[in-house]
């Protein structure tokens, strides 16, 4: 009954202080209007763009695991890779049941050149009777078939396309693929320096470093540019690795620390998770966000200034009721207690108003199917939305918590104000 009844109190300290003169007057007084608002514009600033660059995180996320295997196995040797016989694609399964289709893949840095037009590309030879669905190349031919990858003499290639662009290539056109890494001992052991191949596909994934470098051709083929490449490998089938997917994909670095505690069962291979390949991509997103709601949140921190401010002002022109109750038996303790409370009124207040603004703002976006971006700066059509729950607590306690260290020293004040002397003042 007490809280309730210094909170009633502190609300009638936000009114005007007109409100005396003029016994009519109504409403908040105008520091108060402006302190309320500084914290809802923080706050409404704050849930948006948290909200749009969550959107983008998790539309590069799923783009991420759409266009990769949430996992890979590969060899101690990068460049060298392992053979399928000494460890088939069934003793991969036993090691790890969680994995779904095993696709295993060449992969290898090469020069492509057609006509005056030369770009560097990576390689990536798959076996097209399994597919290559966890890099997203199934199914996303805009021009040619899949299944055109098995053609022989030349082999056939498919490109992405701005890669294909860039060398001007189209479905039955005929390039040259060169291998700058193919050292002399490699092209005695069968190795090639360079090889015609025929443009069966163009694919068009979404992932950027997929469509303006990737080029994909069989496995067989793909294999013949792999760095110390000679005849045996292609009788023991090495590959440079065998990705798979995983019903849950954030369970990638359990599954990575399980496999590396047997790793005498399988010595010479390792295992590299998606979190693990684009690391870098991940730390900066993370650090993106943090620093916008670092310098976000400044708003909120002025506006708990002005709610010092509003405060500091409102104990001068209520000293005389504050010392009215304290001659009246109130204690130090409540005094202070009640401008905590006025403080934390107009953090409530701000916060309620500024994330609802912000949610609605983000409905809206939503319903709309989003904000139109310009396709030649954004890899998106619209601004994404992804709503925050456990963010929006956050910023809320936050605000709140700045709007109550703002009040602490007013009400200090207050409570050390001499009763005699507020009472002598009236």
């Amino acid at each position: 009954m007490q809280l309730l009844a210094l909170i009633w109190m502190a609300w009638r300290q936000l009114r005007s202080v007109r409100a005396r003169v003029l016994p009519g007057t109504r409403g908040l007084s105008f520091m108060t209007t402006i302190s309320i608002a500084g914290v809802a514009t923080g706050v409404m600033a704050l849930v948006v763009v948290l909200s749009v660059m969550g959107g983008f995180e998790a539309d590069l996320r799923r783009k991420m695991l759409s266009g990769q295997p949430h996992a890979e196995v590969m060899g101690e040797n990068a460049t060298a890779g392992f053979s399928l016989k000494e460890h088939p694609l069934e003793e991969i399964a036993r090691m790890i049941p969680e994995a779904t289709r095993l696709e295993p893949f060449t992969e290898a840095d090469v020069v492509i050149k057609r006509k005056r037009f030369m770009s560097s590309a990576t390689l990536f030879g798959i076996d097209p009777a399994i597919g290559a669905t966890n890099w997203g190349f199934t199914g996303t031919f805009i021009d040619g078939r899949f299944e055109d990858l098995m053609r022989r003499n030349p082999p056939g290639i498919a490109l992405g396309d701005q890669l294909a662009a860039l060398l001007g290539a189209d479905v039955g056109d005929e390039l040259v693929v060169l291998s700058p890494q193919a050292g002399v001992s490699s092209i005695l052991g069968g190795g090639t320096l360079s090889r015609s191949f025929k443009v069966v596909g163009i694919f068009s994934t979404g992932m950027f470093n997929y469509d303006s470098k990737w080029a994909v051709t069989t496995l067989d083929d793909g294999r013949r540019f792999m760095g110390d490449f000679d005849e045996s490998m292609t009788a023991d089938r090495f590959v440079s690795g065998v990705g798979f997917n995983l019903q849950d994909p954030m369970q990638a670095g359990l599954i990575k620390a399980r496999f590396e505690r047997a790793q005498g069962a399988t010595p010479g291979l390792r295992v590299n998770t998606w979190q693990e390949t684009n690391k870098a991509l991940l730390f900066a997103l993370k650090l993106e966000k943090f620093a916008m709601g670092s310098i976000l949140m400044l708003v909120v921190v002025v506006a708990a200034f002005s709610i010092s401010g509003t405060m500091m002002m409102t104990v001068f022109h209520k000293r005389g009721q504050v010392s009215l109750l304290r001659a009246l038996g109130m204690s130090k303790r409540d005094v202070s207690r009640l401008y905590l409370i006025h403080g934390g009124v107009i953090g409530v207040t701000g916060v309620v108003l500024g994330l609802g603004m912000g949610i609605l703002l983000c409905f809206a976006v939503e319903w709309t199917r989003g904000v139109p971006l310009p396709p030649d700066v954004y890899y998106l059509k619209v601004l994404p939305v992804k709503f925050l729950p456990w963010d929006y607590l956050v910023i809320a306690l936050s605000a709140l918590g700045f709007s109550l260290a703002a009040s602490a020293y007013p009400s200090w004040i207050a409570a050390r104000q001499d009763p005699g002397a507020g009472l002598r003042y009236e």
